[in-house]
């Protein structure tokens, strides 16, 4: 019997790395790109990284949803995930799954009106991922989803705020772009913003004589469905 303090995911290892043989790209890359993408589906604008070498941890912060106590708990079953189609709740995908891989610890913390709890999940073994409820450790502000990584190498690129910062540009480069923000705009209204490690980053700066706009509209619409250029 598994008390609701502490439950475990069966076959753990295996179903994880199962979601990594789906990419393409290197794990750590994976892990960022996922755990980002589930923060925009959270309705964030704002999504802060912090990393501290010295501890080892990269620290993931999103000013979105947040999730009930119920979903948080769902949120540790490797099997399954608590976000519905169009309806995102924070880092409920894969990310922070496959980033049990790399880490000795995963630490999540979410606000959600007056909720406000935290989990510490980690892989004891090929088969068992235990987590239990924690106090909320303090990572989040008035509401969103946090998740702190505890990073078994030290020299992990996710400790690296450069390889942060051109990952996101290179996976996320339209909400970095000017360009983009009126397509955008029906779906991330008040825009999104990055920090690394205390630096926003800067929105890109290209002159329109060095780029070709590309849209694309289905059937008879008029506002475009998708956009792009040629540099």
């Amino acid at each position: 019997f598994l008390t609701p303090r502490r439950r475990h995911a069966v076959s753990s290892v295996g179903r994880v790395e199962l979601y990594a043989s789906f990419n393409t790209g290197s794990l750590e890359e994976t892990i960022l790109t996922e755990v980002v993408a589930n923060a925009l589906d959270s309705g964030t604008t704002r999504i802060r990284l912090l990393t501290n070498p010295a501890d080892a941890t990269l620290t993931i912060v999103d000013d979105g949803r947040g999730m009930q106590r119920r979903e948080l708990a769902r949120y540790h079953d490797v099997a399954a995930s608590t976000k519905a189609r169009g309806e995102g709740i924070g880092f409920a995908g894969v990310g922070i799954k496959l980033g049990l891989l790399v880490s000795r610890d995963v630490v999540t913390e979410t606000r959600r009106g007056a909720v406000h709890v935290a989990t510490r999940w980690y892989l004891a073994s090929r088969h068992r991922a235990p987590w239990k409820w924690i106090p909320p450790p303090g990572l989040t502000a008035s509401r969103g989803t946090a998740v702190r990584l505890t990073l078994s190498n030290q020299l992990s690129p996710l400790l690296d705020a450069g390889y942060l910062e051109e990952t996101i540009r290179r996976h996320f480069e339209p909400l970095l772009d000017s360009a983009f923000d009126d397509l955008l705009g029906r779906h991330y209204r008040d825009g999104v913003a990055f920090e690394c490690d205390g630096r926003e980053l800067a929105r890109a700066e290209v002159r329109g004589s060095e780029r070709v706009p590309i849209s694309i509209r289905l059937g008879r619409r008029r506002t475009p469905s998708a956009m792009g250029f040629i540099e």
